[in-house]
């Protein structure tokens, strides 16, 4: 993807939005200085030694044995966007969308219980991809295999010639496994370092390191949930997921400066019973938001998610879902966006039937739909407080009044600013 050039971008906008566009901007300018505050006063937790040497080995970043949190100046984080490439061998620019993060089930109408995919099944919904490489720009693993080895998925996987794989090496257990696709430019490796908010998985971060080492293109991965894991907030659920992100980008290349690393974090809505609102315009806002700082700001390739649904079964519903999702997000401009077809139930399950559906939807879009890229604003709401909130990590009070999923109508509160505006999707 060539850089965006987002002050030209704005410079050509529609007259009515050019002020909106520079506030939001200057937002995501905010966001990640605050982010590289909360990196440098609030921390990461591990107790990872070999992530710590690596890092306090820079001379930029000390470790607090006193409550195992390891903290990066802003220079480290300077240094390491400024060594990471800005795009990658296949990058296909802005609105790529794919498909995976392996649902743990497989769909089907006559199962009573959810069960994984077979080899066989998992073969058969590889063919079907192929058939739609059309509109499907890049695949990750689209359902677990019962018992399926990691490496003989991609073996699977390995015949779509034409689009980017992505595979995750942390289920890889033999290292001839995880080198087998390095220096391929067309295999990714998903690894998710952080678990929200703010705090190592020390074994995938070894993960990350042995990928780093391997020369893979990672593709940097994490999921704070707003109003659980993450501020009740848009700003508060987008700086946590910049922070974790770009706290496994300092590692990666101070490992292997210059590696190619996609920024892949994807915050997700949340409802007051815990489940995800995939269906919900705000989680596709989100995510296109968290596109955005990194198209505008550090430059960064990025992978987001979004087009998806709650529902728990392919219909009417399930369709109108993810198409709208698809939508939001073709519109507002993401970069590359995952989980955007045949995937039910916040997740939980694969869809041969709905990926089949949502595919030749999206591509009756794509023949509809003016080509001229127009920028609108998102209208991101700004939140003065995240800081704050952020700060008590450390102490152990983060789930304090301000940060309830009982708060969490800001998200709902902005899609309804954005309909107002008249910028969604009719």
């Amino acid at each position: 993807m060539e850089n965006f050039d987002i002050d030209k971008h704005i410079a050509e906008a529609s007259v009515e939005y050019r002020d909106a566009l520079k506030n939001e901007k200057q937002s995501y300018e905010r966001i990640q200085e605050t982010t590289k505050a909360v990196l440098s006063e609030v921390g990461i937790e591990t107790k990872n030694q070999r992530v710590i040497d690596v890092l306090e080995a820079t001379g930029l970043a000390g470790y607090d044995s006193t409550n195992s949190r390891i903290h990066l100046l802003p220079e480290l984080v300077d240094q390491a966007l400024d060594s990471a490439p800005k795009t990658f061998s296949g990058d296909e620019g802005m609105n790529t969308l794919g498909i995976g993060g392996i649902p743990p089930f497989l769909y089907r109408r006559e199962e009573k219980f959810p069960l994984p995919a077979s080899f066989a099944e998992f073969s058969r919904i590889i063919g079907t991809v192929k058939e739609n490489l059309d509109v499907v720009r890049f695949l990750s693993q689209p359902v677990k295999v019962h018992k399926g080895d990691a490496h003989e998925c991609n073996k699977v996987m390995d015949q779509l010639s034409d689009c980017i794989k992505v595979t995750c090496s942390a289920y890889m257990k033999a290292e001839k496994s995880v080198k087998w696709f390095g220096g391929r430019d067309d295999w990714h490796d998903s690894i998710c370092g952080l678990k929200s908010p703010l705090s190592c998985m020390d074994n995938m971060m070894d993960c990350l390191i042995r990928s780093a080492e391997s020369g893979n293109i990672l593709r940097l991965t994490t999921m704070p949930l707003a109003g659980r894991t993450a501020p009740q907030s848009p700003e508060g659920c987008m700086i946590i997921n910049q922070a974790e992100v770009l706290f496994m980008l300092a590692v990666a290349q101070t490992v292997n400066p210059g590696m190619v690393c996609m920024f892949g974090g994807m915050p997700c809505t949340t409802k007051p019973n815990g489940d995800l609102a995939y269906s919900q315009d705000s989680m596709d806002m989100l995510n296109v938001a968290v596109s955005r700082i990194n198209m505008w700001i550090t430059g960064l390739p990025t992978v987001q998610s979004g087009g998806s649904t709650e529902q728990k079964e392919p219909g009417t519903e399930s369709l109108a879902d993810g198409m709208r999702g698809k939508r939001i997000l073709t519109e507002f401009g993401v970069h590359n966006d995952r989980h955007c077809f045949g995937v039910l139930d916040n997740l939980n399950f694969f869809s041969e039937e709905a990926f089949v559906q949502d595919c030749e939807s999206y591509r009756q879009y794509r023949k509809e739909k003016n080509d001229t890229f127009a920028l609108k604003p998102l209208y991101t709401p700004e939140d003065p407080h995240a800081f704050e909130v952020i700060s008590n990590v450390v102490s152990g009070d983060y789930h304090v009044d301000y940060h309830t999923t009982a708060n969490i109508s800001a998200f709902e509160d902005w899609a309804v600013l954005a309909e107002e505006k008249g910028v969604l999707p009719k």
